[in-house]
């Protein structure tokens, strides 16, 4: 909820863009009705903020900077763009949001309703949680189709009418990339409520924690394993479980979206970015470019 001692500086949108349903009475709908929204968050000071969630689907493309979420049964996410979220929801719930004091977050967002989804041809339930119909939040890493509409969405060259048309047909297109993510996050999750005790998942946060304090060295699954107390076996069975990945993929993914963060706002240089994460200039290249589809040149 909000801290009465703060508050917020107003949300930068660079556009807000409803796409009504094109229905006519008798007709079947082709088109769900959509909302397409760029924009900045930008907090003066650190601190948690509640708001009821869309009852619906909300998809977020996070493009830099970092937050933590957490939604009504569901554990808190750290959230580091450039990163693809998802909420779907069907009740009154609410969800909590914590912002870094002085970190713009850009996004990008498209939400529609469940009535849309349904008309669309997918069935709302195979997006909520299996257990109990609550809302389900989802997290994995942007891919680079993902990114580049962003790109598209953002340097739209196009006015007037035209450029509701072109923006509309990029909407569906983060839809469609968006609800396809959800769809396989959804099928593959395990069937067991939990991933072991509470004192293992407080480990493989531990674990967590420690690979996102040390990318430019960072310690062994050997070595991980032994400073919090799990076997390296348990350890790799419940991060991937946890955080629906491997520790080594996990570990590669935060230290190329560091770098993009550390060039995207001119921090450094390549070279210099290569090394605060922990790869050499050489290899530092292939991997960003095959992640994020462009040379890390191109950002500075």
């Amino acid at each position: 909820m909000l801290s009465p001692h703060a508050a917020p500086q107003p949300v930068q949108r660079d556009f807000t863009l409803h796409l009504p349903n094109p229905q006519h009475p008798g007709t079947a709908a082709v088109v769900p009705e959509i909302t397409l929204s760029t924009g900045t968050v930008l907090m003066d000071s650190q601190m948690w903020m509640q708001e009821p969630l869309w009852q619906g689907l909300k998809i977020i493309l996070v493009l830099s900077g970092q937050l933590n979420c957490r939604v009504e049964g569901q554990p808190e996410v750290e959230i580091r763009g450039p990163t693809l979220c998802a909420v779907a929801n069907q009740g009154e719930h609410c969800g909590d949001h914590l912002f870094a004091r002085g970190v713009p977050v850009r996004y990008t967002t498209v939400q529609l309703d469940f009535p849309a989804i349904r008309q669309a041809g997918l069935e709302p339930e195979r997006l909520l949680d299996p257990l109990g119909g609550g809302p389900m939040l989802f997290c994995q890493p942007a891919s680079k189709p993902l990114l580049a509409l962003a790109q598209q969405i953002l340097t739209c060259p196009l006015q007037g009418p035209t450029r509701s048309f072109y923006l509309g047909g990029k909407a569906l297109e983060l839809t469609a990339l968006g609800v396809e993510g959800i769809l396989a996050h959804a099928e593959s999750r395990p069937l067991q409520d939990s991933p072991g005790s509470a004192a293992d998942i407080e480990r493989i946060h531990a674990a967590r924690d420690l690979l996102l304090g040390s990318l430019q060295a960072s310690p062994s699954l050997s070595e991980l394993s032994r400073q919090v107390g799990l076997n390296p076996r348990k350890l790799t069975a419940g991060f991937r479980q946890v955080f629906g990945t491997s520790v080594y993929a996990y570990l590669q993914e935060q230290r190329l979206s560091e770098a993009y963060r550390l060039l995207a706002s001119g921090e450094t240089n390549v070279s210099s970015a290569a090394y605060r994460v922990g790869y050499s200039p050489a290899h530092f290249s292939t991997a960003f470019r095959k992640r994020f589809g462009v040379s890390p040149k191109s950002l500075r």
